[in-house]
């Protein structure tokens, strides 16, 4: 399944009518800083760059929640569920943010524009693909061993892509983060797995020799 993004199927002249229509507000961000202030009412589009959504429990331990790239979006209303000051959106380059009030996408303007209408179906498109991601880490999360995780994750991204050799999209920090796990204990595991002959990899890339049927 390839990601929707937000402005699939609107031009750049289309794109600038609606900056003015929403009252849109860019801002430009450098590698490594933290999005603050995300009001419950406002949506963040990324137009360029790549940022990542991080909780933190009680004892400060990190979890991945979502990677958001160019063109996708994010806010409040998608972990409304979660206490604010328990959730970081961190910059992983230099990027540029459009915010837009959410009323401002969702009512239809005074014009009619067809590509305000696009844009609705593709937010609604991502949204969709949002709550299957949202599946599908709870499946990987509930699985009781760690190795049941990992052969999980790494079928997920298999059958996304449709071949046995995948490139993770984290570092394996990063994975190990995104998976709830100890990080040396996984890289044990994944040890384990290359020994038996289950996998074979090379930093974040991974060739299934597993029998996929089998789990």
């Amino acid at each position: 399944m390839s990601d929707t993004r937000i402005f699939d199927n609107i031009t750049d002249g289309e794109i600038d009518k609606m900056k003015d229509c929403f009252k849109a507000v860019t801002r430009k961000y450098i590698e490594g800083e933290t999005i603050n202030n995300i009001e419950s009412g406002s949506l963040g589009i990324v137009v360029s760059g790549v940022v990542e959504i991080i909780r933190f429990d009680f004892d400060g331990n990190r979890t991945i929640l979502e990677r958001i790239n160019e063109n996708g979006i994010f806010g409040r209303l998608f972990f409304s569920q979660i206490d604010e000051g328990d959730v970081e959106i961190i910059c992983l380059t230099d990027c540029e943010i459009m915010f837009v009030d959410y009323e401002h996408l969702t009512k239809q303007c005074h014009n009619a524009c067809s590509h305000h209408s696009t844009l609705i179906r593709n937010m609604l498109s991502i949204v969709s693909e949002k709550s299957i991601k949202l599946s599908n880490r709870v499946e990987i999360l509930s699985q009781r061993t760690l190795r049941k995780k990992l052969i999980t994750y790494f079928n997920m991204i298999s059958k996304e892509k449709g071949k046995k050799n995948i490139v993770i999209p984290f570092s394996l920090s990063n994975l190990s983060d995104y998976l709830c796990v100890d990080r040396s204990a996984m890289l044990r595991e994944m040890k384990k797995m290359r020994e038996e002959g289950l996998i074979d990899s090379h930093a974040k890339k991974v060739t299934i020799l597993y029998d996929q049927t089998m789990f």
